[in-house]
């Protein structure tokens, strides 16, 4: 990146590059060089709650067709919705100056369908996990409370589920540790409009 401050004055350069692009350092020696610049956004970098939180009916239809859809009827084509927003980056020290770029969202049936089938599927592996960890309580490994909610943050944390997990640990008069557990109905009922 240190090439680039040299090229100060060249606005009508434009670079695309790969997620790896977008870090703090990066971004900012392309402003500083006024480096135009197009990267997708690594997955870490736009949140849940971000996407949770935008409406389909707000972003605009784009007019495209991509190839592998070509000869699909205009019912059967994957359709795609983008909405334009302004994203900060913030870097490592306090007297870091923060930086806003440009970001454009895009939601597309097939990845929201696949992203859905992906869903399912952590859920079916969560709930069968949680199944038997339920089954296990008092047993050998699962003695006490603790242990359960130890093991239950690790099968969160593994299937990432822990945005709707619910859980309730209790104990007998014995000491002999039970789990309930659910998976919540609001979260996973999100409007299908959501991007």
């Amino acid at each position: 990146m240190r090439d680039l401050r040299t090229m100060a004055g060249t606005r009508d350069l434009l670079m695309v590059a790969d997620s790896k692009l977008v870090s703090y350092s990066n971004a900012s020696a392309l402003l500083t060089a006024g480096v135009q610049f197009i990267a997708p956004a690594p997955a870490d970098q736009v949140k849940d709650e971000v996407y949770a939180a935008l409406g389909l009916t707000r972003a605009a239809t784009v007019d495209w067709v991509p190839g592998r859809d070509a000869g699909k009827t205009s019912a059967q084509r994957e359709s795609y919705r983008v909405l334009e927003d302004t994203h900060t980056l913030k870097g490592a020290r306090k007297s870091d100056p923060e930086l806003t770029v440009r970001r454009i969202l895009v939601h597309s049936t097939a990845n929201a369908a696949g992203q859905r089938a992906a869903r399912d599927k952590r859920l079916t592996k969560a709930a069968d996990d949680l199944g038997k960890l339920a089954g296990a309580g008092g047993g050998r490994h699962y003695k006490n409370a603790e242990k359960i909610v130890a093991r239950l943050g690790v099968i969160a944390a593994k299937r990432r589920v822990a945005s709707c997990l619910r859980f309730h640990v209790t104990e007998d008069e014995h000491g002999v540790p039970a789990l309930d557990w659910h998976f919540d109905e609001d979260v996973l009922n999100c409007p299908a409009e959501d991007l």
